[in-house]
């Protein structure tokens, strides 16, 4: 089987068996999006933010107990307060600040992620992440409008699904279904931007991300004795891995609509063959066209987004101001 179906194999296994009341957040291309806004503010250098921002998943698709994922996916996501800061500290540079700005911007606890995760900013969202509620009315819709006592949800469950699976699947092509929207409909170079990010900015990420993580990792996950080494080259390793994916969702994002879900659909389809899940591609793609519709006040949300992360990281002295250069484009 495919590398890529191998790792989205692995992400959708860790978070249902480990963690899928937390799996829920913006995907990377969203992510991508408002650190770019952020740092449109600032000066900042665009493709170093936003390849920053989305690397905090990079461990998302890493299925191997050995390397103490769960762990090392909290430090990156700054599940923990002092985790989010982390890479900041150890950013010295220019390049190095725009890289951490971007990958602070993304944490769960008062980043990107905390909109996505813990509390939405309108009337409505407060009590759960959006991500989370759009992901249930998907599963409420109809499949068919002329048909409205059966829903995606009932389609799920026709197909083996169990509830947490359900939701899992719901909440993937949700995220899915707003980086489509964003590419279509307010940024068509976010996905070439994207996959210029990962293409260019993850040489420079690299040693950023093992000096901010490489100790500690080591340090505690007992797979790796203590070695520094060892630990850095799983980051690294991992980091390229995370690329590859990012230039795929790049290109897929930057196609029209309907080739993007087809694109996306067909990749879940395999995915879910893995688990012995057969769920038909245009059961799929029926579906993220369905999120696509209910996600029609997304733009406000991302909005509302953009300003709370960046009140955020200026309340947490998140304040970068390079000293030469500027945005590239």
């Amino acid at each position: 089987m495919g590398r890529k179906v191998l790792m989205t194999l692995g992400l959708i296994c860790f978070l249902f068996v480990m963690m899928p009341a937390a799996a829920f957040s913006w995907n990377q291309a969203t992510h991508a999006y408002i650190a770019d806004r952020l740092g449109a503010t600032v000066g900042i250098d665009n493709l170093s933010q936003m390849w920053g921002s989305t690397a905090p998943d990079m461990f998302n698709y890493v299925f191997d107990p050995a390397l103490c994922v769960g762990w090392i996916s909290d430090q990156t996501q700054g599940v923990d307060p002092d985790s989010a800061k982390k890479i900041w500290s150890a950013a010295s540079t220019d390049k190095e600040k725009s890289l951490a700005f971007g990958f602070v911007s993304h944490n769960d606890s008062w980043g990107a992620d905390f909109v996505a995760h813990h509390s939405g900013l309108r009337p409505g969202y407060e009590n759960d992440g959006y991500i989370i509620i759009k992901a249930r009315q998907l599963l409420d819709a109809p499949i068919d409008p002329a048909n409205p006592e059966r829903t995606f949800g009932d389609a799920f469950a026709n197909l083996e699904m169990g509830p947490d699976m359900a939701l899992l699947v719901a909440h993937v092509i949700t995220e899915y279904a707003i980086d489509i929207r964003l590419g279509n409909e307010v940024d068509p170079l976010l996905g070439r931007k994207l996959a210029a990010a990962a293409r260019n900015e993850t040489k420079r990420f690299q040693p950023l991300v093992v000096k901010a993580y490489a100790a500690d990792y080591a340090a505690n996950c007992p797979g790796f004795g203590g070695d520094d080494q060892a630990a850095a080259n799983v980051l690294t390793s991992v980091e390229k891995g995370h690329r590859k994916d990012m230039i795929f969702l790049g290109h897929a994002i930057s196609q029209p609509e309907p080739v993007a879900v087809q694109m996306l659909a067909e990749q879940l389809a395999g995915v879910l063959s893995e688990l012995e899940l057969s769920v038909p591609v245009e059961t799929l793609k029926a579906a993220m066209f369905s999120a696509i519709g209910i996600c029609d006040d997304y733009k406000a949300e991302i909005e509302a987004a953009v300003e709370f992360v960046g009140k955020s990281l200026e309340e947490h002295e998140i304040i970068h101001s390079p000293k030469s250069g500027g945005r590239r484009n």
